[in-house]
């Protein structure tokens, strides 16, 4: 049998750390004095209830603390059902969203960073909870159990590294030191610092609209890529300068991690040279630059400037995965075809791995792509050996596989989410981006309904509950969830 009592401490570990978490909304609630009766016991119920079952989960001990590869799918996998489940609870006992499918999803939709939302009028809900929500954002975007490595000690058997590879998103996941622990430090001290930075200079910037809390709550979800607002229209109704700021700290939260590590201690020739960087950056640029072009050509915004802006928001918003709006480009700004060619494009692409975004990862990409160049090469040329290399590294046959497995995958969980959701009778648009949004991670899709200025909340539950393990399968790229089906990961070791 599997080391069940390790999953379940470290599971237990999880929910304990999530319960003290949330005593930060309570505080919130009890600043802004909401009503005793909805958000206050909402979480306070929650706290309580969430702990005592970290520590029932907690009471087995084991003197084995080795995990294996399996079994860190597992827990990974169960962390990130268990927090959203009891995430979604406050939400549902103070009636904020009464029905548990919606608040289930739209916890989902923050914890995976994905951004998708059931509610139709934001404005109306009580601060703790909107300040939850893009808190959810932020703790998921760099990973629950990452927070949980950076506050445990090292495993001398290397089983904290089994489960950092089954959450880390990328083709590899490595160490930036020899301990563990120490990584997943450094990595969450350049996110929280990079955070700090942002709401700093949103909230001492020239817009009178950006006050402490919307800086706070606008900061945590482009940290985590994930989109949730405080605002019906996201983003559009602050001055220009915010909408700048937050375009470019999106762009920047898409960068690989290990690369900001890489400048702190001096070798920045080395990080500015990483090809999938490189990519990263040219694809923003041509893609704003050919939507600026056409939006301003077709005069859908009175000035260049504007189009400018609102090109390189969205562009950054998409392929970061983040999924803020500075306009509603499907509705009343309906853009031209070519536009949404592009957005959907990079709604496939994503950011850089070892970032908080969701997507494919533009190293997958590149990796099929160099992989195709050589099956033609190789044609051609049966007996020539050709090696495939990124950033002038060579890439060893298992991640090439690796890649081309999580595609095919990718693209089949896409279109089965998509079948499945079907049967709400919505048309083909909305049903296939409503899908890609949340296997990406990345919130709006395309049409009137699930667009920038839209939500998921006509779909039915079914149809929500499907979306929402949809977000999870993405967010952990697909493979923890999917090796639960197989019966070997439950055999006895």
């Amino acid at each position: 049998m599997n080391n069940y009592k390790n999953i379940l401490n470290i599971c237990g570990k999880i929910l304990k750390v999530e319960a003290v978490l949330m005593l930060i909304p309570l505080i919130i609630a009890i600043v802004y004095k909401e009503e005793y009766s909805t958000t206050i016991m909402g979480f306070s119920i929650t706290i309580i209830i969430e702990f005592l079952c970290g520590v029932l989960l907690n009471i087995k001990k084991t003197k084995n603390h080795r995990i294996l590869p399996r079994e860190s799918f597992i827990i990974v996998t169960f962390s990130w059902i268990l927090v959203s489940f009891f995430g979604c609870l406050p939400l549902v006992i103070s009636r904020e969203i009464p029905n548990f499918f919606d608040a289930f999803f739209e916890m989902c939709s923050g914890f995976t960073t994905t951004g998708a939302t059931i509610i139709q009028d934001v404005e109306v809900i009580k601060h703790s909870i909107l300040f939850w929500r893009s808190f959810s954002h932020w703790i998921g975007g760099m990973g629950v159990i990452v927070f949980i490595l950076a506050i445990l000690p090292d495993n001398k058997e290397g089983s904290n590294m089994h489960i950092l590879r089954a959450e880390s998103p990328g083709p590899q996941v490595g160490k930036l030191t020899t301990r563990i622990s120490v990584t997943a430090r450094i990595l969450y001290l350049i996110y929280v610092v990079l955070t700090v930075i942002e709401i700093l200079i949103l909230y001492l910037g020239p817009d009178k609209k950006m006050d402490l809390f919307s800086s706070v709550t606008l900061s945590l979800g482009t940290a985590g890529t994930g989109g949730f607002s405080v605002l019906n229209d996201s983003i559009a109704s602050y001055a220009p300068f915010s909408q700048y700021v937050i375009a470019i700290f999106m762009i920047l939260f898409g960068i690989n991690f290990t690369l900001f590590y890489m400048i702190l201690i001096g070798k920045f020739k080395t990080a500015i040279k990483n090809e999938e960087l490189g990519i990263y950056l040219s694809l923003i640029f041509v893609s704003v630059l050919i939507i600026t072009i056409t939006l301003n050509i077709n005069k859908v915004y009175p000035g260049f400037e504007e189009c400018f802006r609102h090109a390189l928001f969205q562009v950054a918003s998409i392929i970061s995965t983040t999924g803020y709006a500075t306009t509603d480009y499907v509705g009343q700004f309906p853009w031209p075809t070519i536009c949404y060619m592009i957005i959907i494009f990079l709604m496939f692409t994503g950011p850089c791995a070892g970032s908080t975004g969701g997507g494919i990862k533009i190293s997958r990409i590149s990796i099929l792509f160099k992989s195709a160049i050589r099956k033609i090469k190789q044609m051609v040329s049966p007996r020539k050996i050709e090696p495939l290399k990124v950033s002038g590294a060579l890439i060893e046959e298992d991640v090439i596989q690796g890649a081309e497995s999580f595609f095919v995958l990718y693209i089949m969980i896409l279109f089965f989410a998509t079948f499945l959701i079907s049967f709400d009778g919505k048309d083909l648009l909305t049903n296939f981006t409503a899908s890609l949004s949340c296997i990406s991670n990345i919130g709006p899709g395309l049409g009137n309904i699930v667009g920038p200025a839209g939500n998921f909340s006509s779909f039915s539950s079914f149809s929500k509950f499907v979306l929402s393990l949809t977000m999870i399968t993405g967010r952990l790229e697909l493979f923890p969830i999917l090796t639960l089906f197989n019966y070997k990961t439950w055999k006895p070791r």
